[in-house]
């Protein structure tokens, strides 16, 4: 079998796009398994915490020595005994701004399956929104019609968005509901 296929909630994949997905992602991504030991990690180029495999099956505390693996077995411990389910940490390494998240993965009952962390730099985000990427309103934006000159109305019900309204047939406002800007938007239906 050259590359099987794994069958998931929301459709398939094979091994080597799985695998591509993971190294083209900008955050590094590690987990932990139940019993506490690294069991995996993406292979992405220029990591904040390089990895290899000879730290597969090390504990968090063989990863990181000292205070900051002790603090780290904390907030596994917290999401075992079901206390919380995600720890964020912004810090400053080597000049970078680097955004770090831990999760816990449960199965649909619950139960705890292990932890997933995931590691990256932030700058290029900081300096978007220092450059004002995010002062345009979606009207002004890539989702606007050709036909319309300038904005006029702004969008009504953004909790709707992502479902387009059957009986919307006024081509003068901007189609967010199948552009680019939808896409990066979040969807919480």
């Amino acid at each position: 079998m050259k590359s099987p296929v794994v069958q998931f909630k929301t459709g398939t994949l094979s091994l080597d796009q799985i695998e591509a997905i993971f190294d083209v992602l900008p955050f590094e991504i590690d987990f932990l398994d139940v019993s506490d030991r690294f069991t995996w990690y993406s292979d992405k180029p220029k990591r904040e915490y390089p990895r290899h495999v000879s730290d597969l099956q090390k504990t968090i505390q063989q990863l990181h020595p000292g205070p900051a693996g002790m603090f780290a077995q904390k907030v596994i411990d917290s999401f075992k005994a079901g206390k919380q389910d995600h720890f964020e940490q912004p810090l400053k390494l080597n000049g970078q701004m680097v955004y770090i998240n831990y999760y816990a993965l449960r199965d649909q009952d619950g139960n705890y399956l292990g932890t997933i962390g995931y590691t990256g730099t932030v700058n290029h985000i900081a300096d978007l929104i220092k450059h004002g990427a995010w002062d345009q309103d979606v009207t002004t934006g890539a989702s606007m019609h050709q036909s319309m000159k300038s904005p006029t109305k702004a969008v009504p019900n953004i909790a709707g968005m992502g479902r387009p309204k059957a009986d919307n047939k006024d081509s003068s406002r901007p189609d967010i509901t199948t552009s680019a800007s939808h896409t990066g938007m979040k969807d919480d239906h």
